[in-house]
């Protein structure tokens, strides 16, 4: 059973963001850190998948082609 995310992030980056939900919800993230990280003036997630999550993530930073 896949666990929703459910959160916010205000001025913070792609990276923070997935290091904050690896440790919230015990997924590992590291595949998808990006080399240069980018930063997100606001985000938030209410009861997304971890697909789901991470498309929006990288869509709001204008991420092409990541997933």
């Amino acid at each position: 059973m896949n666990r929703l995310i459910v959160e916010s992030y205000t001025n913070s980056t792609i990276n923070t963001i997935l290091d904050d939900i690896s440790k919230k919800y015990q997924i590992d993230t590291s595949k998808e850190h990006l080399d240069e990280d980018i930063p997100i003036n606001e985000i938030k997630f209410k009861y997304r998948t971890y697909s789901e999550m991470v498309k929006m993530l990288y869509k709001s930073a204008g991420v092409v082609n990541a997933i």
